[in-house]
């Protein structure tokens, strides 16, 4: 078997990082496209990065009008924005949303039609695609390590990963730990979960275990189970933020796939067709969704479950183990909880299957049954 592996953004992590930021743009222009929400302001976070820009002579223009689960309707507006101002490079400060935003206006100011033409390549963009710095505000996601976003098309429901343009790979990304202290608990929690989904759902679906990919998986995997509690119980402790952080930088990157192995995230297909109609908190939907998603493999007689338990918890049913962490750490959810309602199991089943034409390794009797059961 022959692999390859490359990766060609810059990680520059570590507390206090954020500092370097001025640094590495001015390595790729003289103006840049901050892309943010609305509140970020607030925090006193974009003030301190506006400092640091200004003083590397770097020319600012914010786009700051995203919002949980972006839809194409932003990014449009964004790149129409970008085609006016003209940025030699983009900035995504913020969580998953902004960093998907960012790269979808990336894309589409380079061009002439919508992001949506883009996401079903039914169009390509006329001028090259300029650079991005990413920078997360919280440990989850860790899309500032892949070239993809996820967007949604209102009118439709649909949520679907726009890809295929390699630049969307950031050339840098600044984790500062520090950063993710600005973050509410609420959204800290559904990280957590987020990036424990990310490593559970291909480390249970892998029909070719190695060694090398659990080895990196059940690492990451216990760093979740270890750090999150203890930045719940103190919001302040930087050590748990930091470690929080490298499993979620880690989790989303090809460094999660070396050694070979298979796998799908087919918990996450679910869910993105929850949050596409229901706008739903991304990790609070995975938080519902995945206890249901994991007993339909469980069923299967699953081997990997011993495992998990063995090597991530300690213990000796990983399903069990599994729901009974979400639980101790507030995240045993149900959708009822979230305000999804059971008579749009059909609704959600067929959102899941035009979000992912042709690719999804579920049939839709199961689909419809992992969302009956996390009720």
């Amino acid at each position: 078997m022959v692999s390859r592996f490359q990766l060609t953004t810059e990680i520059i992590f570590g507390a206090g990082s954020i500092a370097t930021l001025g640094g590495e743009a001015a390595k790729l222009g003289r103006k840049a496209l901050l892309v943010t929400y609305p509140d970020i302001r607030r925090i006193g976070l974009l003030d301190k990065v506006l400092q640091d820009l200004q003083a590397k002579n770097i020319a600012v223009v914010i786009f700051d009008k995203v919002q949980c689960n972006p839809r194409t309707t932003t990014v449009d507006e964004g790149a129409e924005f970008a085609r006016r101002e003209k940025p030699d490079f983009f900035i995504g400060l913020g969580g998953g949303s902004v960093m998907d935003t960012t790269k979808g206006i990336a894309v589409t100011s380079a061009g002439s039609a919508s992001v949506w033409d883009y996401t079903l390549h039914r169009a390509a963009p006329q001028n090259p695609i300029r650079p991005i710095i990413q920078v997360p505000t919280i440990a989850g996601t860790g899309s500032e390590m892949n070239p993809s976003a996820v967007l949604t098309h209102w009118e439709s429901h649909i949520k679907m990963s726009l890809g295929g343009f390699p630049e969307l790979q950031a050339r840098v990304a600044i984790v500062d730990p520090a950063l993710t202290l600005t973050v509410p608990m609420r959204q800290v929690k559904a990280g957590g979960v987020d990036i424990l989904s990310h490593l559970i759902e291909y480390y249970l679906t892998d029909d070719t275990p190695h060694p090398l990919t659990d080895g990196i998986s059940e690492t990451g995997m216990k760093m979740v189970v270890e750090y999150l509690p203890r930045a719940i119980a103190r919001p302040d402790d930087i050590r748990a933020r930091t470690e929080l952080s490298w499993a979620s930088t880690v989790a989303m990157s090809k460094f999660a796939r070396l050694g070979g192995g298979g796998g799908n995230m087919t918990c996450h297909a679910v869910e993105h067709a929850l949050s596409g109609y229901y706008d739903v908190t991304h990790g609070e939907g995975l938080a519902a969704l995945l206890p249901a998603w994991m007993r339909h493999f469980y069923r299967a007689g699953n081997p990997r479950f011993s495992a998990l338990g063995k090597n991530v918890f300690g213990r000796k049913d990983g399903l069990e183990a599994t729901e009974q962490f979400l639980e101790s750490v507030g995240m045993r959810l149900r959708l009822g909880d979230l305000g999804c309602k059971l008579e749009d199991t059909q609704l959600i089943t067929d959102l899941v299957f035009k979000s992912y034409p042709g690719k999804l390794a579920l049939d839709a009797d199961t689909v419809a049954q992992i969302y009956r059961d996390s009720f």
